[in-house]
Protein backbone atom coordinates (compact mmCIF):
# COMPACT_ATOMS: atom_id res chain seq x y z
CA UNK A 1 0.00 0.00 0.00
CA UNK A 2 1.39 3.58 -0.81
CA UNK A 3 1.52 6.25 2.00
CA UNK A 4 -0.25 9.07 1.28
CA UNK A 5 2.39 11.51 1.17
CA UNK A 6 4.34 13.57 -1.04
CA UNK A 7 7.76 10.87 -0.66
CA UNK A 8 5.67 6.98 -0.64
CA UNK A 9 8.81 4.71 0.24
CA UNK A 10 6.99 1.43 0.04
CA UNK A 11 7.47 -2.08 -0.64
CA UNK A 12 4.91 -3.82 -3.12
CA UNK A 13 4.96 -7.63 -1.51
CA UNK A 14 5.62 -10.61 -4.27
CA UNK A 15 4.98 -14.36 -3.74
CA UNK A 16 8.22 -15.87 -1.69
CA UNK A 17 9.10 -18.36 -4.36
CA UNK A 18 10.16 -15.70 -6.71
CA UNK A 19 12.23 -13.72 -4.61
CA UNK A 20 13.55 -10.56 -7.39
CA UNK A 21 13.96 -7.29 -6.23
CA UNK A 22 13.56 -4.05 -7.92
CA UNK A 23 14.34 -0.37 -6.28
CA UNK A 24 12.38 2.58 -8.77
CA UNK A 25 13.45 6.11 -7.59
CA UNK A 26 11.38 8.61 -9.57
CA UNK A 27 11.33 12.20 -8.69
CA UNK A 28 9.17 14.21 -10.58
CA UNK A 29 9.15 17.64 -8.74
CA UNK A 30 11.97 19.61 -7.49
CA UNK A 31 11.75 22.66 -4.99
CA UNK A 32 14.78 24.39 -6.90
CA UNK A 33 14.64 23.02 -10.10
CA UNK A 34 12.40 22.61 -13.06
CA UNK A 35 9.75 19.34 -12.62
CA UNK A 36 11.02 16.44 -15.06
CA UNK A 37 7.59 15.53 -17.56
CA UNK A 38 8.38 11.70 -17.88
CA UNK A 39 10.17 10.23 -14.44
CA UNK A 40 6.43 8.93 -13.00
CA UNK A 41 6.89 6.60 -16.00
CA UNK A 42 9.42 4.89 -14.01
CA UNK A 43 7.39 4.79 -10.76
CA UNK A 44 4.55 3.12 -13.17
CA UNK A 45 6.56 0.11 -13.44
CA UNK A 46 5.97 -1.03 -10.37
CA UNK A 47 2.98 -3.15 -11.20
CA UNK A 48 4.50 -5.24 -14.24
CA UNK A 49 7.76 -5.89 -11.83
CA UNK A 50 5.15 -7.01 -9.11
CA UNK A 51 3.24 -8.93 -11.60
CA UNK A 52 6.63 -10.57 -13.28
CA UNK A 53 7.30 -11.45 -9.69
CA UNK A 54 9.74 -8.87 -8.17
CA UNK A 55 9.46 -7.23 -4.27
CA UNK A 56 9.65 -3.83 -5.61
CA UNK A 57 10.79 -0.69 -3.66
CA UNK A 58 9.58 2.57 -4.88
CA UNK A 59 10.71 6.28 -4.05
CA UNK A 60 8.77 8.78 -5.58
CA UNK A 61 9.63 12.59 -5.03
CA UNK A 62 12.51 11.36 -2.27
CA UNK A 63 14.67 13.66 -1.12
CA UNK A 64 18.21 12.25 -0.48
CA UNK A 65 17.71 10.72 2.60
CA UNK A 66 14.35 9.01 1.06
CA UNK A 67 16.59 7.63 -1.41
CA UNK A 68 18.96 6.15 0.48
CA UNK A 69 16.70 4.36 2.66
CA UNK A 70 15.37 2.91 -0.59
CA UNK A 71 18.73 1.75 -1.48
CA UNK A 72 19.53 0.23 2.18
CA UNK A 73 15.88 -1.52 1.94
CA UNK A 74 17.47 -3.41 -1.10
CA UNK A 75 20.72 -3.90 0.39
CA UNK A 76 18.93 -5.57 3.16
CA UNK A 77 16.87 -7.99 0.62
CA UNK A 78 19.86 -9.59 0.27
CA UNK A 79 19.06 -10.32 -3.49
CA UNK A 80 21.26 -13.24 -5.56
CA UNK A 81 18.59 -13.77 -8.33
CA UNK A 82 17.76 -10.84 -10.36
CA UNK A 83 18.01 -7.61 -9.28
CA UNK A 84 16.07 -4.55 -11.16
CA UNK A 85 17.01 -0.84 -10.42
CA UNK A 86 15.16 1.95 -12.48
CA UNK A 87 16.17 5.80 -11.74
CA UNK A 88 14.53 8.77 -13.21
CA UNK A 89 15.39 12.74 -11.79
CA UNK A 90 17.40 15.20 -12.50
CA UNK A 91 21.04 14.23 -12.86
CA UNK A 92 24.59 15.94 -12.11
CA UNK A 93 28.27 14.59 -13.22
CA UNK A 94 31.73 15.81 -12.28
CA UNK A 95 34.77 14.37 -14.15
CA UNK A 96 34.92 11.27 -12.33
CA UNK A 97 30.61 10.27 -11.24
CA UNK A 98 26.96 11.20 -11.01
CA UNK A 99 24.81 11.56 -8.91
CA UNK A 100 20.78 11.81 -9.18
CA UNK A 101 19.32 14.50 -6.65
CA UNK A 102 16.71 14.32 -4.25
CA UNK A 103 13.99 16.76 -3.96
CA UNK A 104 15.44 19.15 -2.31
CA UNK A 105 18.66 19.79 -3.92
CA UNK A 106 20.01 23.54 -4.39
CA UNK A 107 22.42 24.63 -6.58
CA UNK A 108 24.61 21.04 -5.78
CA UNK A 109 28.84 21.75 -5.82
CA UNK A 110 30.95 19.24 -5.99
CA UNK A 111 31.54 19.44 -1.82
CA UNK A 112 27.55 19.20 -1.39
CA UNK A 113 26.40 16.53 -3.82
CA UNK A 114 26.68 13.64 -1.81
CA UNK A 115 24.61 15.55 0.88
CA UNK A 116 21.72 16.07 -1.82
CA UNK A 117 21.64 13.14 -4.43
CA UNK A 118 22.94 9.38 -4.39
CA UNK A 119 25.96 8.53 -5.98
CA UNK A 120 25.32 5.98 -9.17
CA UNK A 121 29.35 4.13 -8.52
CA UNK A 122 27.15 3.09 -5.21
CA UNK A 123 23.88 2.02 -6.79
CA UNK A 124 26.35 0.21 -9.41
CA UNK A 125 28.24 -1.50 -6.43
CA UNK A 126 25.15 -2.56 -5.19
CA UNK A 127 24.21 -4.19 -9.05
CA UNK A 128 27.40 -5.72 -8.69
CA UNK A 129 26.72 -8.21 -6.07
CA UNK A 130 24.59 -10.01 -8.52
CA UNK A 131 26.56 -10.33 -11.13
CA UNK A 132 25.28 -11.42 -14.75
CA UNK A 133 21.67 -10.56 -13.22
CA UNK A 134 21.17 -7.42 -12.40
CA UNK A 135 20.12 -4.20 -14.76
CA UNK A 136 20.42 -0.42 -14.03
CA UNK A 137 17.74 1.97 -15.98
CA UNK A 138 18.89 6.05 -15.58
CA UNK A 139 16.33 8.21 -17.11
CA UNK A 140 17.49 11.61 -17.96
CA UNK A 141 15.84 14.87 -19.41
CA UNK A 142 16.94 17.83 -20.62
CA UNK A 143 15.16 20.42 -18.01
CA UNK A 144 17.00 22.85 -16.15
CA UNK A 145 18.52 23.11 -12.34
CA UNK A 146 21.73 25.29 -11.57
CA UNK A 147 24.68 23.64 -10.47
CA UNK A 148 27.62 24.99 -8.60
CA UNK A 149 31.52 24.57 -9.02
CA UNK A 150 32.59 21.31 -10.36
CA UNK A 151 29.64 19.69 -11.13
CA UNK A 152 27.65 19.53 -14.51
CA UNK A 153 23.89 18.65 -15.67
CA UNK A 154 23.86 14.87 -16.91
CA UNK A 155 25.43 11.48 -16.99
CA UNK A 156 29.15 11.49 -16.48
CA UNK A 157 31.23 8.35 -17.26
CA UNK A 158 30.24 5.40 -16.12
CA UNK A 159 31.98 2.22 -15.41
CA UNK A 160 29.39 -0.81 -15.08
CA UNK A 161 30.96 -3.44 -12.57
CA UNK A 162 31.34 -7.09 -14.46
CA UNK A 163 28.42 -8.24 -15.36
CA UNK A 164 25.91 -5.28 -14.51
CA UNK A 165 23.52 -4.06 -17.38
CA UNK A 166 23.16 -0.16 -17.77
CA UNK A 167 21.41 1.07 -19.72
CA UNK A 168 20.85 5.21 -20.19
CA UNK A 169 17.69 7.20 -21.99
CA UNK A 170 14.08 9.03 -21.64
CA UNK A 171 11.70 7.55 -19.08
CA UNK A 172 9.09 7.01 -20.94
CA UNK A 173 11.61 4.86 -23.63
CA UNK A 174 13.04 3.12 -20.52
CA UNK A 175 9.95 2.15 -19.06
CA UNK A 176 8.45 0.98 -22.60
CA UNK A 177 11.90 -1.36 -23.29
CA UNK A 178 11.24 -2.69 -19.48
CA UNK A 179 7.78 -3.95 -20.44
CA UNK A 180 8.39 -5.16 -23.97
CA UNK A 181 12.11 -7.05 -23.31
CA UNK A 182 13.01 -7.37 -19.92
CA UNK A 183 10.24 -8.50 -18.45
CA UNK A 184 9.54 -10.83 -21.05
CA UNK A 185 11.12 -14.41 -20.69
CA UNK A 186 14.22 -15.56 -22.88
CA UNK A 187 14.16 -12.10 -24.80
CA UNK A 188 17.70 -10.83 -26.29
CA UNK A 189 18.25 -8.14 -24.66
CA UNK A 190 21.02 -6.81 -27.04
CA UNK A 191 18.73 -6.84 -30.21
CA UNK A 192 16.00 -5.49 -28.17
CA UNK A 193 18.00 -2.70 -27.59
CA UNK A 194 20.31 -2.32 -30.63
CA UNK A 195 16.05 -2.28 -31.98
CA UNK A 196 14.55 0.50 -30.06
CA UNK A 197 17.50 2.78 -31.52
CA UNK A 198 16.74 5.28 -28.71
CA UNK A 199 18.53 4.17 -25.73
CA UNK A 200 22.30 3.58 -24.76
CA UNK A 201 23.95 0.49 -23.00
CA UNK A 202 26.80 0.63 -20.80
CA UNK A 203 28.76 -2.52 -19.61
CA UNK A 204 27.55 -5.76 -19.60
CA UNK A 205 25.06 -7.03 -22.29
CA UNK A 206 24.72 -10.61 -22.97
CA UNK A 207 22.61 -11.97 -26.32
CA UNK A 208 22.84 -15.17 -24.80
CA UNK A 209 21.83 -14.87 -21.30
CA UNK A 210 18.02 -12.83 -21.15
CA UNK A 211 16.84 -10.89 -18.02
CA UNK A 212 14.10 -13.80 -17.15
CA UNK A 213 14.21 -17.19 -18.16
CA UNK A 214 12.24 -18.57 -21.28
CA UNK A 215 10.48 -20.37 -18.71
CA UNK A 216 9.84 -18.93 -14.93
CA UNK A 217 10.26 -22.23 -13.14
CA UNK A 218 13.37 -23.63 -14.67
CA UNK A 219 16.24 -21.87 -12.76
CA UNK A 220 18.48 -19.79 -15.63
CA UNK A 221 21.64 -22.02 -16.80
CA UNK A 222 24.96 -21.35 -14.96
CA UNK A 223 26.42 -18.49 -16.68
CA UNK A 224 30.03 -18.15 -18.59
CA UNK A 225 33.58 -17.19 -16.11
CA UNK A 226 33.74 -13.64 -15.75
CA UNK A 227 36.57 -13.83 -17.94
CA UNK A 228 34.74 -15.33 -20.80
CA UNK A 229 32.31 -12.95 -20.23
CA UNK A 230 34.44 -9.99 -20.25
CA UNK A 231 36.40 -11.19 -23.61
CA UNK A 232 32.91 -11.69 -25.07
CA UNK A 233 31.72 -8.26 -24.20
CA UNK A 234 34.78 -6.97 -25.63
CA UNK A 235 34.74 -8.84 -29.21
CA UNK A 236 31.05 -8.00 -29.39
CA UNK A 237 31.52 -3.97 -29.06
CA UNK A 238 34.43 -3.82 -31.48
CA UNK A 239 32.75 -6.69 -34.34
CA UNK A 240 35.57 -7.40 -35.82
CA UNK A 241 37.30 -10.90 -37.16
CA UNK A 242 39.95 -10.12 -35.25
CA UNK A 243 38.20 -10.00 -32.04
CA UNK A 244 36.11 -12.95 -32.85
CA UNK A 245 38.49 -14.99 -33.45
CA UNK A 246 40.35 -14.28 -30.34
CA UNK A 247 37.43 -14.80 -28.49
CA UNK A 248 37.25 -18.70 -30.54
CA UNK A 249 40.89 -18.87 -30.09
CA UNK A 250 40.75 -18.87 -26.15
CA UNK A 251 36.67 -20.56 -25.55
CA UNK A 252 36.33 -22.71 -28.58
CA UNK A 253 33.51 -24.92 -26.51
CA UNK A 254 32.32 -21.35 -25.03
CA UNK A 255 28.92 -19.76 -24.50
CA UNK A 256 28.46 -18.04 -26.91
CA UNK A 257 31.01 -19.93 -29.70
CA UNK A 258 27.86 -20.66 -31.69
CA UNK A 259 27.26 -16.74 -32.11
CA UNK A 260 31.33 -15.82 -32.48
CA UNK A 261 31.32 -18.21 -35.43
CA UNK A 262 27.93 -17.21 -36.48
CA UNK A 263 29.51 -13.34 -36.49
CA UNK A 264 32.42 -14.13 -38.44
CA UNK A 265 30.64 -15.55 -41.01
CA UNK A 266 28.01 -12.28 -41.47
CA UNK A 267 31.10 -10.20 -41.28
CA UNK A 268 32.80 -12.22 -44.28
CA UNK A 269 29.81 -11.52 -46.16
CA UNK A 270 30.07 -8.21 -45.47
CA UNK A 271 31.97 -5.29 -47.77
CA UNK A 272 34.54 -3.46 -45.12
CA UNK A 273 33.55 -0.73 -43.68
CA UNK A 274 37.42 1.14 -42.98
CA UNK A 275 35.62 4.29 -41.04
CA UNK A 276 33.29 1.41 -38.88
CA UNK A 277 36.54 -0.79 -38.01
CA UNK A 278 38.67 2.96 -37.11
CA UNK A 279 35.80 3.88 -34.99
CA UNK A 280 35.21 0.81 -33.10
CA UNK A 281 39.46 0.68 -32.44
CA UNK A 282 39.44 4.24 -30.90
CA UNK A 283 36.43 2.95 -29.21
CA UNK A 284 38.17 -0.34 -27.63
CA UNK A 285 40.65 2.24 -26.14
CA UNK A 286 37.97 3.50 -23.73
CA UNK A 287 39.29 7.07 -23.72
CA UNK A 288 38.44 9.22 -20.78
CA UNK A 289 37.67 12.60 -20.68
CA UNK A 290 41.17 13.92 -19.70
CA UNK A 291 42.81 12.02 -22.29
CA UNK A 292 40.46 13.25 -24.62
CA UNK A 293 40.87 16.74 -23.95
CA UNK A 294 45.19 16.34 -24.20
CA UNK A 295 44.71 14.98 -27.65
CA UNK A 296 42.64 18.35 -28.53
CA UNK A 297 45.17 20.36 -27.02
CA UNK A 298 47.72 18.43 -28.97
CA UNK A 299 46.04 18.99 -32.09
CA UNK A 300 45.67 22.94 -31.38
CA UNK A 301 49.26 23.32 -30.76
CA UNK A 302 49.05 21.57 -33.79
CA UNK A 303 47.41 24.37 -35.34
CA UNK A 304 44.02 22.31 -36.17
CA UNK A 305 41.26 23.82 -34.68
CA UNK A 306 39.13 21.56 -32.85
CA UNK A 307 36.51 24.13 -31.71
CA UNK A 308 37.01 23.72 -28.10
CA UNK A 309 38.73 21.66 -25.69
CA UNK A 310 35.93 19.80 -23.66
CA UNK A 311 36.82 16.36 -23.89
CA UNK A 312 33.80 15.81 -26.48
CA UNK A 313 34.92 14.70 -29.80
CA UNK A 314 32.60 16.41 -32.32
CA UNK A 315 32.70 17.00 -36.01
CA UNK A 316 35.14 20.31 -34.80
CA UNK A 317 37.62 17.49 -33.10
CA UNK A 318 37.04 14.67 -35.57
CA UNK A 319 37.89 17.51 -38.51
CA UNK A 320 40.98 18.11 -37.04
CA UNK A 321 41.80 14.63 -36.66
CA UNK A 322 41.32 13.70 -40.12
CA UNK A 323 43.75 17.15 -41.54
CA UNK A 324 45.94 16.06 -38.97
CA UNK A 325 46.01 12.29 -40.12
CA UNK A 326 46.16 13.37 -44.03
CA UNK A 327 49.24 15.89 -43.33
CA UNK A 328 50.98 13.30 -41.48
CA UNK A 329 50.75 10.92 -44.28
CA UNK A 330 48.14 8.43 -42.88
CA UNK A 331 44.25 7.26 -43.68
CA UNK A 332 42.59 10.25 -42.89
CA UNK A 333 39.04 8.37 -40.86
CA UNK A 334 39.05 11.27 -38.17
CA UNK A 335 39.50 8.39 -35.74
CA UNK A 336 42.62 7.76 -33.61
CA UNK A 337 44.54 4.25 -32.83
CA UNK A 338 46.76 3.98 -29.68
CA UNK A 339 50.14 4.88 -31.94
CA UNK A 340 48.54 7.02 -33.64
CA UNK A 341 47.76 8.83 -30.37
CA UNK A 342 51.33 8.42 -29.14
CA UNK A 343 52.64 10.34 -32.67
CA UNK A 344 50.35 13.29 -31.85
CA UNK A 345 51.80 13.37 -28.60
CA UNK A 346 55.41 13.81 -29.36
CA UNK A 347 54.43 15.73 -32.43
CA UNK A 348 52.83 18.67 -30.52
CA UNK A 349 55.53 18.32 -27.59
CA UNK A 350 57.89 18.85 -30.25
CA UNK A 351 55.83 21.77 -31.00
CA UNK A 352 55.66 23.05 -27.78
CA UNK A 353 59.05 23.15 -27.28
CA UNK A 354 59.95 25.39 -30.85
CA UNK A 355 57.26 27.53 -29.40
CA UNK A 356 58.70 27.72 -26.57
CA UNK A 357 62.10 28.93 -28.35
CA UNK A 358 60.39 30.87 -30.71
CA UNK A 359 59.19 33.06 -27.51
CA UNK A 360 62.63 32.79 -25.79
CA UNK A 361 64.18 34.49 -28.53
CA UNK A 362 61.55 37.04 -29.49
CA UNK A 363 61.87 38.06 -26.02
CA UNK A 364 65.84 38.24 -25.84
CA UNK A 365 64.97 40.27 -29.32
CA UNK A 366 62.69 42.89 -27.60
CA UNK A 367 65.20 43.07 -24.84
CA UNK A 368 67.67 43.96 -26.58
CA UNK A 369 65.96 46.49 -28.22
CA UNK A 370 64.03 47.54 -25.41
CA UNK A 371 67.82 48.58 -23.79
CA UNK A 372 68.95 50.37 -26.85
CA UNK A 373 66.15 52.44 -27.14
CA UNK A 374 65.99 53.49 -22.83
CA UNK A 375 69.84 54.42 -23.79
CA UNK A 376 68.93 56.18 -27.37
CA UNK A 377 67.04 58.34 -24.98
CA UNK A 378 69.77 59.27 -22.04
CA UNK A 379 67.92 56.98 -19.94
CA UNK A 380 64.86 58.43 -19.16
CA UNK A 381 66.23 62.44 -18.44
CA UNK A 382 63.60 64.21 -20.18
CA UNK A 383 59.67 64.11 -20.54
CA UNK A 384 59.58 63.85 -23.82
CA UNK A 385 62.23 60.42 -24.00
CA UNK A 386 60.30 59.00 -21.21
CA UNK A 387 56.90 59.28 -22.69
CA UNK A 388 58.17 58.17 -26.43
CA UNK A 389 59.86 55.15 -24.31
CA UNK A 390 56.56 54.32 -23.27
CA UNK A 391 54.85 54.52 -26.29
CA UNK A 392 57.16 52.13 -27.86
CA UNK A 393 57.22 49.85 -24.78
CA UNK A 394 54.56 50.04 -22.47
CA UNK A 395 55.27 47.36 -20.34
CA UNK A 396 59.18 47.26 -21.04
CA UNK A 397 62.59 46.91 -18.79
CA UNK A 398 62.29 50.63 -17.82
CA UNK A 399 58.41 51.23 -17.89
CA UNK A 400 57.60 51.57 -14.20
CA UNK A 401 60.72 53.92 -13.72
CA UNK A 402 59.79 56.12 -16.49
CA UNK A 403 56.24 56.18 -14.88
CA UNK A 404 57.43 57.22 -11.62
CA UNK A 405 59.50 59.40 -13.39
CA UNK A 406 56.28 61.33 -15.23
CA UNK A 407 54.74 60.81 -11.95
CA UNK A 408 57.13 63.23 -10.17
CA UNK A 409 57.33 65.91 -13.08
CA UNK A 410 53.27 65.94 -12.93
CA UNK A 411 53.24 66.44 -9.41
CA UNK A 412 55.96 69.08 -9.75
CA UNK A 413 54.29 71.07 -12.60
CA UNK A 414 50.68 70.11 -10.19
CA UNK A 415 52.84 72.33 -7.35
CA UNK A 416 53.23 75.18 -9.58
CA UNK A 417 50.19 75.07 -11.01
CA UNK A 418 47.37 77.17 -10.14
CA UNK A 419 44.77 76.10 -7.27
CA UNK A 420 42.07 76.37 -10.26
CA UNK A 421 43.65 74.52 -12.84
CA UNK A 422 45.39 71.92 -10.53
CA UNK A 423 41.79 71.04 -9.61
CA UNK A 424 40.01 71.10 -12.72
CA UNK A 425 42.78 68.49 -13.99
CA UNK A 426 42.77 66.13 -10.93
CA UNK A 427 39.08 65.94 -11.50
CA UNK A 428 39.79 64.91 -15.29
CA UNK A 429 42.41 62.28 -14.01
CA UNK A 430 39.15 60.69 -11.60
CA UNK A 431 37.12 60.53 -14.79
CA UNK A 432 39.70 59.13 -16.69
CA UNK A 433 37.88 59.71 -20.18
CA UNK A 434 38.62 60.95 -23.58
CA UNK A 435 35.76 63.53 -23.22
CA UNK A 436 37.30 64.44 -20.12
CA UNK A 437 40.76 65.22 -21.35
CA UNK A 438 39.54 67.03 -24.65
CA UNK A 439 37.36 69.58 -21.82
CA UNK A 440 40.76 70.04 -20.12
CA UNK A 441 42.49 71.00 -23.59
CA UNK A 442 40.12 73.54 -24.56
CA UNK A 443 40.16 74.96 -21.19
CA UNK A 444 43.90 74.84 -20.53
CA UNK A 445 45.20 74.88 -24.55
CA UNK A 446 48.59 75.59 -22.93
CA UNK A 447 47.80 74.28 -19.13
CA UNK A 448 50.94 71.96 -17.57
CA UNK A 449 49.02 69.02 -17.99
CA UNK A 450 48.66 69.45 -21.79
CA UNK A 451 51.31 66.63 -22.97
CA UNK A 452 49.48 64.08 -20.40
CA UNK A 453 46.14 64.57 -21.33
CA UNK A 454 47.49 63.87 -24.99
CA UNK A 455 49.53 60.96 -24.07
CA UNK A 456 46.32 59.65 -22.19
CA UNK A 457 43.73 60.37 -24.63
CA UNK A 458 46.34 58.20 -27.32
CA UNK A 459 46.62 55.15 -24.85
CA UNK A 460 42.25 55.34 -24.64
CA UNK A 461 42.09 55.36 -28.02
CA UNK A 462 44.32 52.56 -28.87
CA UNK A 463 42.43 50.33 -27.34
CA UNK A 464 39.64 48.00 -28.67
CA UNK A 465 36.63 49.30 -30.51
CA UNK A 466 33.27 48.54 -28.29
CA UNK A 467 32.26 45.79 -30.73
CA UNK A 468 35.88 43.99 -30.79
CA UNK A 469 35.74 44.12 -26.38
CA UNK A 470 32.34 42.39 -26.85
CA UNK A 471 33.63 39.87 -29.04
CA UNK A 472 36.33 39.41 -27.49
CA UNK A 473 34.61 38.97 -24.00
CA UNK A 474 32.16 36.34 -25.44
CA UNK A 475 35.32 34.44 -26.56
CA UNK A 476 36.93 34.31 -23.55
CA UNK A 477 33.40 33.87 -21.23
CA UNK A 478 32.85 30.49 -24.04
CA UNK A 479 36.15 29.36 -22.39
CA UNK A 480 34.52 28.88 -18.68
CA UNK A 481 37.84 28.77 -16.94
CA UNK A 482 37.83 27.65 -13.35
CA UNK A 483 39.14 29.51 -11.18
CA UNK A 484 42.72 27.24 -10.65
CA UNK A 485 43.10 27.79 -14.32
CA UNK A 486 42.81 31.40 -14.13
CA UNK A 487 45.42 31.51 -11.51
CA UNK A 488 47.74 29.20 -12.98
CA UNK A 489 47.37 31.75 -15.67
CA UNK A 490 48.68 34.68 -14.20
CA UNK A 491 51.37 32.38 -12.66
CA UNK A 492 52.58 32.20 -15.88
CA UNK A 493 52.16 35.42 -16.97
CA UNK A 494 54.46 36.18 -13.95
CA UNK A 495 57.46 33.76 -15.24
CA UNK A 496 57.49 35.15 -18.60
CA UNK A 497 58.52 38.16 -17.45
CA UNK A 498 55.25 40.22 -16.94
CA UNK A 499 53.07 41.58 -14.11
CA UNK A 500 49.53 40.51 -13.86
CA UNK A 501 49.13 41.72 -10.29
CA UNK A 502 48.20 39.28 -7.78
CA UNK A 503 47.74 35.20 -8.48
CA UNK A 504 44.45 35.19 -6.83
CA UNK A 505 42.02 33.88 -10.46
CA UNK A 506 40.36 38.00 -10.45
CA UNK A 507 41.23 39.25 -13.90
CA UNK A 508 41.53 42.76 -13.18
CA UNK A 509 42.81 45.53 -15.53
CA UNK A 510 46.52 44.71 -14.28
CA UNK A 511 45.74 41.35 -15.57
CA UNK A 512 44.27 42.73 -18.81
CA UNK A 513 47.25 44.95 -19.44
CA UNK A 514 49.93 41.30 -18.90
CA UNK A 515 47.55 39.51 -21.73
CA UNK A 516 47.43 42.22 -24.25
CA UNK A 517 51.34 42.73 -23.76
CA UNK A 518 52.11 38.24 -23.91
CA UNK A 519 49.55 38.53 -27.26
CA UNK A 520 51.41 41.42 -28.63
CA UNK A 521 54.88 39.66 -28.05
CA UNK A 522 53.72 36.24 -29.36
CA UNK A 523 52.15 37.72 -32.35
CA UNK A 524 48.68 37.31 -31.31
CA UNK A 525 45.47 39.50 -31.72
CA UNK A 526 46.40 41.75 -28.68
CA UNK A 527 42.81 42.08 -26.83
CA UNK A 528 43.86 41.75 -23.69
CA UNK A 529 40.94 39.05 -23.32
CA UNK A 530 42.14 35.17 -23.03
CA UNK A 531 41.08 32.35 -26.19
CA UNK A 532 41.48 29.26 -26.72
CA UNK A 533 45.44 29.59 -28.60
CA UNK A 534 46.64 32.12 -26.17
CA UNK A 535 45.41 29.95 -23.31
CA UNK A 536 46.70 26.66 -24.86
CA UNK A 537 50.38 28.64 -26.33
CA UNK A 538 50.79 30.19 -22.45
CA UNK A 539 50.87 26.84 -20.73
CA UNK A 540 53.05 25.09 -23.48
CA UNK A 541 55.77 27.76 -23.56
CA UNK A 542 55.51 27.45 -19.66
CA UNK A 543 56.89 24.13 -19.67
CA UNK A 544 57.28 22.46 -23.14
CA UNK A 545 53.70 20.88 -23.49
CA UNK A 546 53.77 18.40 -20.50
CA UNK A 547 51.77 20.55 -18.37
CA UNK A 548 48.92 18.22 -18.84
CA UNK A 549 50.93 14.99 -19.42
Amino acid sequence: MRALLPVALCLLAAPAALADTALLIANTRHDHGQSLRQADEIAALDRSLTEAGFEVIVVENGTAEAMGAGLSALIEAGETERLFIALAGHVVRSQRGTWILGTEADAPDLASVGRQGLSLDVILEVAGQVPGRSIVLIGTEPRGIETGEGLGRGLGPIDAPQGVTVISGAPDDLAEFTRDAVLRPGVDLAAALEAAGNLRSHGFLSAALPFLGAEADVPPPAGPSPEETALWQAARDLNTAGAYDAYLVRYPQGAHAAEARTALAALAAQPVDPLAEAEAVESALNLNRAARQQIQRDLTILDYNTRGIDGIFGPGTRGAIRAWQEASGQEATGFLTERQIGRLREAAAQRAAELEDEARRQREAQELADRAFWQAIGQGQDEAGLRSYLERFPRGLYADVARARLEDIEAARRAEAEAEERDAWDAVRREDSVGAYRSYLQAYPSGLFVPAARARIAEIESGLSPEAQARAEQVEAALNLAQPVRVLVEQRLAAVGLDPGRADGVIDRQTRIAIRAYQEGRGLAPTGYLDQITVVRLLAEAIGGRLFD
